[in-house]
């Protein structure tokens, strides 16, 4: 059992834990965007082509054997655009990659949450202060907290350190905005590279939630290397007050 009186503050991944975030909502998103740009393409084809150009962008983002080293930080936005340009580019078709990138960051900003997120985060405000810490863009994850109606002590974004969960560095510069040691944090998540991996990287106490979902757009996990597993693992987040106060 985890002891409350040696944590201060409870940090949450966003979408895929608090919010919806489903693969099938990004096939409409592309299906869309073809339809607004008049694009000759077929929806589902003009996905499965951006996927293969923007993973790209999550397998380089960051070098985790050297995270000084990685490439100079860009946003989703920027990622998104340029995957955009390579897309139409490979399917010989014209279009406009800013608008494209727009409308995409524009879909994420009102997700729906999970069943269990509102109660629980009201539930557990009486007793902890919360925090987000996201891989998105300002935009999006403001809009999105904005759109549920949330309040949250710290929300920082990968756009606002500068930084892609599992670099440490998110996590360590989370830790110098808030004041508030790692060691004192608890990290959940859904992933099991960005969120239990990185989260433990930096010493936090991590509890992956396993989510019934297909999500898009993880950090491509590396091939070799050790993983580290996350402290808890749960499927509701109605779990975390059991764990957190034993109630």
């Amino acid at each position: 059992m985890l002891n409350r009186n040696e944590i201060q503050l409870i940090v949450f991944d966003f979408f895929g834990t608090l919010v919806k975030n489903e693969a099938s909502e990004w096939q409409q998103t592309l299906s869309n965007i073809a339809i607004k740009q008049n694009l000759p393409v077929d929806g589902m084809d003009f996905w499965v082509e951006f996927s293969r150009h923007e993973v790209n962008f999550r397998k380089t983002r960051t070098n985790m054997r050297n995270p000084e080293q990685s490439p100079v930080f860009r946003t989703y936005w920027e990622a998104w655009r340029d995957a955009f340009v390579e897309t139409f580019k490979a399917m010989s078709i014209s279009g406009d990659a800013d608008a494209a990138a727009d409308y995409s960051i524009e879909r994420l900003t009102d997700q729906e949450p999970f069943q269990d997120s509102d109660a629980v985060l009201k539930s557990l405000s009486l007793k902890h202060d919360l925090a987000v810490l996201s891989n998105a863009d300002d935009r999006f994850l403001h809009g999105s907290i904005k759109y549920n109606n949330w309040d949250f002590k710290f929300i920082e974004s990968s756009e606002s350190m500068e930084a892609y969960k599992p670099d440490p560095r998110i996590f360590t510069r989370f830790e110098g905005k808030t004041g508030i040691g790692v060691s004192r944090m608890i990290y959940i998540g859904d992933s099991v590279y960005d969120d239990a991996h990185g989260s433990k990287l930096v010493g936090m106490t991590s509890i992956l939630i396993k989510r019934d979902q297909e999500t898009p757009g993880r950090t491509p996990p590396p091939d070799s290397g050790e993983m580290l597993e996350p402290d808890y693992t749960i499927t509701s987040l109605s779990e975390l007050p059991i764990l957190l106060n034993g109630e």
